[in-house]
């Protein structure tokens, strides 16, 4: 591996012990967490490459006032809200939302605070 990286994400705020199931704290899944000691240099490297885009995925959970809760569609992660509907944030920083009923819709996300972004997502 050639990145130099801390042993291990946690940042001692973890959230998984309070039933949460993506860590408020360091982002990583519970079954991350339960599985980094056996996990080999490739596969926490994959898992450090996804904090960045969780963590964003957890502000706007956070600004909407809901846990996390995280679905891959096609090796693609999606927060996804209590009504069904999902969101995520692309590499140029759209902001993409899926509803229940598969309509998409993006909204240009890297100027958003958090809130701002919450509230597009909520009126769909």
């Amino acid at each position: 591996m050639s990145r130099n990286r801390p042993d291990s994400p946690c940042i001692a705020l973890c959230s998984t012990a309070l039933g949460d199931n993506v860590c408020r704290g360091c982002a990583r899944t519970f079954g991350e967490i339960s599985q980094w000691c056996f996990m080999g240099d490739d596969e926490r490297e994959a898992v450090w490459l996804r904090l960045p885009q969780r963590q964003r995925l957890l502000q706007l959970a956070a600004a909407c006032g809901v846990l996390l809760e995280l679905d891959s569609l096609d090796g693609v992660e999606w927060g996804r809200l209590p009504d069904g509907s999902r969101y995520r944030f692309d590499e140029q920083g759209a902001l993409h939302r899926l509803g229940r009923d598969g309509a998409a819709e993006s909204l240009r996300g890297d100027a958003l605070t958090p809130q701002q972004a919450a509230a597009w997502l909520r009126r769909a």
